[in-house]
């Protein structure tokens, strides 16, 4: 008592060892980091999201597909192919009567 007495009566630093000063270092920069982060919190920065035109959009098609859908589809494109084969088979006739080609 008598010491900080005189320590502030001449205005003398009463000298700290070498552990409080590495303390005081650590706790100095944790207070810095979580008011950094705090304020990260808080505030968070804005972020630019871009815009995407309506045509450049692919709509997100389902990973399952029920076995009646697909069979539909399967069978939908097995028509349309059947009908070109058919297109192309009377267009070879045709084309056969046309050059006078005999067909075996």
């Amino acid at each position: 008592m008598i010491k900080e007495i005189m320590y502030k009566i001449f205005g003398v630093e009463p000298s700290a060892c070498p552990v409080c000063e590495v303390l005081r270092e650590q706790l100095y920069k944790s207070d810095a980091e979580r008011m950094q982060l705090l304020q990260r919190a808080l505030a968070p920065p804005s972020i630019d999201i871009p815009v995407i035109d309506k045509e450049e959009q692919i709509p997100i098609k389902p990973q399952y597909m029920p076995w009646r859908v697909r069979q539909q589809m399967l069978e939908q494109e097995d028509h349309k192919k059947a009908e070109l084969m058919r297109a192309k088979a009377t267009e070879i006739a045709e084309l056969e009567k046309e050059l006078g080609v005999v067909s075996g």
